[in-house]
């Protein structure tokens, strides 16, 4: 589920909404992709393997039936969330049905730590995605209406992280924290999140666990794996 938030954020911050009409928005989406590398490589073919993750990471195959039915619940459930501020919501370029069968995807866990890559087409650029972050949108609460999490409130932190030199033409990475009530109960939950843009690709890299904080060197230096594989793609 990490693993299609990033996915989803990502496929959301394709265009740029800024209160225009659709045909406008359109536009500036049809703009911006115009500007984007072709891609050659399929996007399966440039997640990382075995061998490219940190000791003692175990890879996690996942159907891709499953994969898909993931995406659809995670926008059923974005789409049905109420977001303070109003204007760090997702952006209404988030799409109705996200085809999982153009993105690769590796899931690898060391204990209770997971740590999740996505590679896809790129679209667009990282302002929204910033914009969404940032600023008066670092502290945010959602409560949701729709899907496994209905009923749920959220409070949720976002803290930029600073990263290493990457191949990366773009890249940018955040600490999340959310506090969480469910049915009653109380759940705080931390992870790593980064998007990177590389030619023609989009690359997400996530890390978080059910006991304590992910591991930054680790998170860190996947995501420069993950950068440098797609780079060589060129």
């Amino acid at each position: 589920m990490a693993a299609m938030t990033t996915v989803m954020i990502a496929a959301g911050c394709a265009g740029s909404d800024s209160g225009t009409t659709p045909e406008a928005t359109k536009a500036v989406a049809e703009t911006a992709d115009a500007q984007v590398p072709a891609t050659t490589v399929p996007a399966k073919d440039l997640v990382l393997g075995k061998a490219d993750l940190p000791a003692g990471y175990q890879v996690m195959p996942i159907p891709p039936n499953q994969v898909q039915q993931s995406a659809d619940n995670m926008l059923d459930t974005t789409k049905g969330a109420t977001i303070s501020p109003a204007e760090c919501a997702p952006p209404k370029t988030v799409p109705d049905r996200m085809d999982v069968s153009q993105m690769g995807m590796l899931v690898a866990m060391k204990g209770s730590t997971t740590l999740s890559e996505t590679v896809m087409p790129r679209h667009g650029d990282l302002s929204d995605m910033r914009d969404s972050m940032t600023g008066e949108c670092s502290k945010v609460t959602a409560s949701f209406s729709s899907g496994e999490v209905a009923g749920a409130r959220s409070t949720i932190v976002n803290t930029p992280v600073e990263l290493p030199d990457t191949n990366a033409d773009d890249v940018f990475a955040v600490k999340q924290t959310s506090t969480s009530t469910v049915n009653g109960r109380e759940v705080t939950a931390t992870s790593l999140m980064a998007w990177a843009q590389v030619g023609g690709y989009s690359v997400a890299v996530t890390s978080g666990g059910l006991l304590g904080g992910p591991d930054t060197e680790v998170f860190s230096r996947t995501l420069v794996t993950a950068i440098d594989k797609v780079a060589a793609a060129h």
